[in-house]
């Protein structure tokens, strides 16, 4: 069956760069769907765009050649929406309507092609919606299935990229994405698969949320990830900060991660979530702040009555990790950044209050009434920095309640990965190295019951 093209051409739209289209091409989206659905095709040319509303059955083809340019009036895209439940979450997490593609429990929808869509740094300059400034996100979808995302370039956009909650059978793949915050996100979302996508952010490159957006508690599950490149001003594949529900049976392999500035690897519980069954694996890691956090908290923001999460069997396997550890040029990471056309990047320049050229050491954490149960690091080879002579060997107990690698402090007792309130720890061939003399041991154990060095 051949499906048919709606042209935007043919419904007003003007690609001349200046005209702005978003009424001509949600009229081409609405002919498309009361029609049955099909394409519709953005051909050679430039259009300015600000938001459009997708409808099942309808696919949006950038094709070669083609650019959608962000509407650089902030005012143009639609307002953030009422919500009439709790908000725990972030509002990035919370709100979706002010966006440039926006799909509500649509089936069956694509965004793909060769083309481009670059949002062009549009801020909300006067912060109406209080969220430091942040602008339209690109692609936001609540509650839509069998969903492709492909072959199309993401560029400058202001707050997350490609964000998508409630969302079953998801295809993302072919991205080539450099944006200012968070680059693919999904959000209590189930059967997905990210792969073959070229990502530099400066927030989270692939971030995993399982927040209350949807106004209940859900999870995320069944999803892969692989043969992907990421650079990250802050932390490369993270799972959290929003934590609500739980993460379950996740596979991600074969990344090429490098200029990190946090943590290249990060697996968070601090809202109550259950995190089950993750697998890192053949992953390469250079240029990193730090290479791995595992962490359980207890900032419990959401529901009242939720308990403290757990994480388990969680797996690293494969896994390279080193320097050298210079300076380099990536996306800003915030507005104050942009502003201040902030491009060059120190690893482990976490923020002023700590010191330049002094390596974080990575952590895998508990709480002493909820270890971390089965974690395993099998085939690794981390290169650190080193350099430490002196250190604080008293670890604090009483940590900030926001997760970051640095909670516990920066310099740890242990030189490669600092590890507490752990039942069934698994490390075989790992080995550890130093650019520079470190006096502190490789690992360091704290309450760590059924401990396996192979």
């Amino acid at each position: 069956m051949i499906e048919k093209v709606f042209n935007v051409l043919d419904y007003g739209a003007v690609a001349d760069g200046s005209t702005l289209n978003s009424v001509a091409v949600q009229a081409a989206v609405d002919a498309c769907a009361e029609a049955g659905g099909g394409i519709v095709s953005f051909p050679t040319g430039d259009f300015v765009l600000s938001t459009v509303f997708l409808k099942s059955n309808v696919t949006v083809r950038i094709e070669k050649g083609a650019r959608i340019l962000g509407s650089l009036d902030f005012y143009d895209y639609a307002p953030q929406e009422a919500i009439d439940y709790p908000a725990y979450q972030d509002q990035s997490h919370t709100y979706f309507d002010c966006s440039m593609f926006v799909g509500r429990d649509c089936d069956n929808i694509a965004i793909c092609g060769e083309g481009d869509i670059d949002m062009r740094s549009v801020w909300d300059e006067d912060n109406v919606r209080d969220i430091v400034h942040r602008g339209p996100k690109c692609i936001a979808l609540k509650n839509c299935n069998n969903v492709e995302i492909s072959g199309i370039g993401i560029f400058h956009v202001t707050d997350l990229a490609v964000y998508f909650a409630g969302c079953e059978n998801v295809d993302i793949h072919g991205l080539r994405m450099i944006v200012y915050i968070d680059g693919i996100s999904p959000d209590n979302c189930k059967n997905v698969k990210i792969y073959d996508c070229d990502i530099e952010t400066g927030d989270d490159g692939i971030v995993f949320k399982s927040s209350y957006t949807l106004n209940k508690i859900g999870v995320c599950r069944d999803i892969k990830v692989w043969n992907c490149r990421i650079r990250s001003r802050c932390n490369a594949v993270k799972f959290g900060t929003e934590t609500n529900g739980g993460f379950y049976d996740i596979d991600i392999r074969d990344l090429d991660i490098r200029d990190v500035r946090i943590t290249a690897l990060c697996v968070e519980s601090v809202d109550g979530a259950i995190i089950d069954g993750l697998t890192f694996e053949n992953i390469r890691i250079r240029n990193a702040g730090t290479a791995f956090f595992v962490h359980v908290g207890q900032r419990m923001r959401g529901p009242e009555g939720r308990e403290v999460g757990y994480i388990r069997n969680v797996r690293f396997e494969n896994i390279v990790a080193d320097g050298p550890y210079v300076p380099h040029t990536i996306i800003p990471w915030n507005y104050i950044h942009y502003v201040n056309k902030d491009y060059i990047q120190y690893p482990w320049d976490f923020n002023s209050q700590h010191k330049i050229g002094v390596q974080c050491t990575s952590n895998a954490c508990g709480l002493a009434d909820r270890p971390l149960e089965n974690i395993t690091f099998k085939n690794i080879k981390l290169t650190v920095e080193g350099g430490i002579a002196e250190w604080n060997p008293v670890v604090p107990d009483v940590i900030p309640p926001y997760p970051e690698v640095y909670v516990y402090g920066k310099v740890l007792p242990a030189k490669a990965i600092f590890f507490r309130h752990v039942n069934g720890l698994t490390l075989e061939n790992f080995v550890v190295e130093t650019y520079h003399p470190d006096a502190r041991e490789d690992f360091v154990f704290e309450n760590v019951n059924d401990l396996h060095i192979v």
